[in-house]
């Protein structure tokens, strides 16, 4: 057997490998979420980030710009005192907070619920 198709083997073996690794790591993370009790904590809107993201090579974007695409992560501080915690969220929640908002924010595991803002 010539040494080009064993190297061939070798690197679709290892992608297959940390393909599946990343799969049963992302069901587990699914499954603790599901299991976690919803929480709820005091919080303030701390920091707002959003981000482009970008699934285009370089050359493909000379040709078509990126599309608008975007992510969006909000970190909140518990009123209390204690460490900062940040979800990713949909657009429309994004839009909805502001920071230095007080409220409410529930979640369940590392997974945001909802944040119920005080008037």
């Amino acid at each position: 057997m010539s040494k080009m198709p064993l190297f061939f083997i070798v690197v679709v073996a290892i992608i297959v490998v940390a393909a599946s690794f990343r799969f049963v790591q992302q069901r587990r993370e699914k499954m603790d979420n599901d299991a976690a009790p919803l929480m709820q904590k005091r919080v303030v809107v701390s920091n707002k980030r959003e981000k482009v993201l970008n699934d285009r090579r370089s050359r493909q974007q000379a040709v078509t710009p990126a599309g608008s695409e975007m992510r969006y992560d909000v970190s909140f501080k518990p009123e209390q005192g204690g460490l900062e915690v940040s979800f990713r969220v949909e657009a429309e929640q994004y839009h909805q907070l502001t920071v230095g908002d007080r409220g409410t924010l529930s979640y369940k595991g590392s997974r945001f619920v909802d944040f119920k803002a005080e008037p």
